[in-house]
């Protein structure tokens, strides 16, 4: 599918939304936000698809949301509660999306070959992966305009990384590069800018060829456990593996490798 501003590619069990509005340094116009959801909507509803890959063209991964486009905030909205109202549901709101992807059970791939600011890093802090070239950079501006991250950009920030850095980010305003990224956790990987695109891709085809039943069962775990305490987050494991190993996904590949042991041990 190919929009004036981006571009939805589908290969090998990955949906691949890549922003391709470089003149406006990727900033998240109403075409760009519906095809996020589309995509999103397409990850969750459709069994072919394993992952969803996010990429840009041209020197900045995106600047966040567009200003002038309908997705910012109606300058009518003059209450509290009705602001808090449309920032939750409204045009442009971020807070489902980001809810979404981290609800769905398959991984959501973000890869930045340029800097990411404001409500696409909010967005990206969603994502179960975050890849990167060394011309990545990542800042929450929003304290200059008299707010802070407040699409789940400053709790889920806290939780990747910590208070510490999230003053650096959100508080002093300041920016960190890819290698900063990689040292606090922000980013999982930093990776050659030539070929970053295709790297992305390789990685997501990788996790589209793992077990369906057991990633589902992990990620759930993993975003449980962090909430809880060590013998609350064991029996969070129980349940997911014993749930597993039940099933047929895990009795066939354990059945192939102790065939394929057997036959070494023959050999």
């Amino acid at each position: 599918m190919l929009g004036d501003t981006f571009h939805i590619i589908e290969t090998e069990g990955v949906i691949h939304l890549r922003f391709d509005r470089a003149a406006k340094y990727n900033a998240i116009d109403l075409a760009m936000w519906e095809a996020l959801h589309s995509v999103t909507a397409a990850l969750r509803d459709r069994n072919d698809l394993r992952a969803l890959l996010i990429t840009s063209t041209g020197k900045y991964f995106s600047s966040g949301i567009d200003l002038n486009s309908p997705l910012a905030p109606d300058p009518a909205i003059t209450s509290p509660t009705e602001f808090r109202r449309w920032y939750r549901q409204g045009l442009g709101s971020l807070h489902m999306l980001g809810d979404e992807w981290e609800a769905i059970e398959k991984p959501v791939v973000v890869g930045f070959q340029g800097p990411c600011l404001g409500g696409a890093l909010e967005l990206s802090l969603c994502a179960d992966f975050r890849l990167a070239t060394d011309g990545a950079r990542f800042g929450l501006p929003e304290i200059a305009l008299g707010g802070i991250p407040g699409s789940g950009g400053t709790s889920r920030l806290v939780r990747l990384v910590g208070p510490h850095w999230a003053r650096w980010l959100i508080l002093a305003k300041r920016q960190i590069d890819a290698s900063q990224g990689l040292s606090i956790g922000l980013v999982h990987e930093v990776l050659p800018a030539e070929g970053f695109e295709e790297s992305c891709l390789a990685f997501c085809r990788e996790l589209a060829t793992l077990p369906r039943e057991a990633f589902a069962a992990g990620k759930l775990a993993i975003e449980l456990a962090q909430d809880l305490g060590r013998a609350q987050g064991r029996n969070v494991e129980r349940l997911a593996v014993s749930g597993l190993v039940q099933g047929t996904e895990y009795s066939k590949m354990m059945t192939a490798m102790q065939e394929r042991l057997s036959s070494k041990k023959s050999t």
